[in-house]
């Protein structure tokens, strides 16, 4: 079986990853988890490696066959035949050659179908300032920065420029000019490309991922000087994203730092993917939007009060993570054991879960076993 049909299998099989390695049998995720497919045999890595190459523009191409012969490791993405796109990465193991592919559906979904809180999608219409989506990895912050991207395209009449590595979601422009560019084949780093971002004339950046500091810096100073940037960073809920922002720099800077995430953050939203009870996957959210007690609580370097201006911010549409997980268990979406393992505070999820009228004691039961 040859790379593009086990990839057509994975799509059919809605799987979100296949996992190919030397002498071994590919692996699929589905709904979190990773199984053996079912039938298939140990695939011939080289073929399947050249068959990823050749989906590749040349320059591409050129690029990733060299640094691949040289050791190193390649991010890259491609189409297949039925539409879906790529994402893969191609390494080296003790074992061989191997590869991890996720797999990027056709037809992405909707900010409406992703589930993101209104208030994250009203940013979509601020001229300036920096929004970050933040999660684990394999969270779907991609999707949901894809999802922002398809609102203001639809909507705006300004320049949207991205900066990813790779470009998954293959955007075409709308009422907005899209221009997406790829780390190391438009631009060698994200710094780079960042940097040379506002000779482009953008109005909005979408930046893949805030890597660095002088990445991280520049994207304050742009989102200060009347751009709107969206962003994502590898941390698991809105107060440690706050922290690892402002512990990137230097001591001596990071008071300074602080006031401007303080006056230009427009909003952070944390979210994390669940195994439905009926199969497939959802998400939930963690969401704090900037009002003038946030921007005081960030000034004042009081962090953990975080978590309480969202508690007590509904009106501004703001949710905690174990909010989210709750309505998902009242709606009998998720179960309990699901929502407990990924919340960052079981035991106050657990009193939610005690005093909400929607859950049945026999639920409780079981989890308090």
């Amino acid at each position: 079986m040859n790379l593009e049909n086990l990839i057509e299998r994975a799509v059919s099989a809605h799987a979100t990853d296949l996992h190919i390695c030397e002498n071994a049998v590919p692996r699929i995720r589905v709904d979190t988890e990773l199984f053996p497919f079912p039938g298939a045999s140990p695939i011939n890595m080289d073929e399947a490696i050249s068959h990823i190459f050749d989906n590749l523009s040349k320059a591409e191409s050129d690029i990733a066959r060299k640094k691949f012969e040289e050791g190193k490791d390649i991010d890259c993405a491609f189409s297949v035949h039925s539409g879906s796109r790529i994402r893969a990465n191609i390494y080296y193991t003790e074992a061989g050659k191997a590869a991890a592919l996720r797999i990027i559906p056709y037809k992405r979904m909707t900010a409406e179908e992703i589930g993101i809180p209104f208030s994250a999608i009203e940013i979509c219409r601020e001229k300036s300032g920096l929004f970050i989506v933040t999660g684990a990895n394999g969270s779907g912050k991609t999707s949901t920065l894809a999802a922002m991207i398809d609102v203001i395209n639809a909507s705006r009449k300004v320049h949207i420029l991205t900066i990813e590595d790779p470009i998954e979601y293959q955007i075409k422009s709308s009422v907005a000019l899209v221009s997406q560019r790829e780390v190391g084949i438009h631009a060698p780093s994200f710094y780079s490309a960042l940097r040379s971002a506002v000779r482009e004339n953008p109005d909005v950046i979408m930046l893949g991922e805030m890597r660095d500091l002088e990445t991280t810096r520049t994207a304050i100073e742009l989102a200060e000087t009347g751009h709107l940037v969206l962003a994502t960073l590898h941390t698991r809920n809105v107060p440690s994203t706050i922290d690892r922002l402002i512990s990137q720099f230097p001591a001596n800077e990071q008071a300074q730092t602080r006031m401007m995430i303080a006056s230009n953050i427009k909003g952070i939203l944390a979210q994390t993917l669940l195994a439905k009870r009926s199969g497939g996957l959802i998400a939930s959210f963690e969401l704090l939007i900037s009002t003038p007690a946030v921007s005081n609580i960030i000034r004042e370097a009081k962090i953990p009060q975080l978590v309480s201006a969202m508690q007590t911010g509904h009106q501004y549409g703001m949710i905690t993570m174990e909010e989210s997980l709750l309505r998902l268990v009242e709606r009998n979406v998720v179960s309990a054991k699901e929502a407990l393992s990924k919340s960052p505070d079981p035991q106050r999820l657990i009193q939610y879960m005690k005093e909400s009228d929607k859950i049945p004691i026999e639920t409780m039961r079981d989890i308090l076993k």
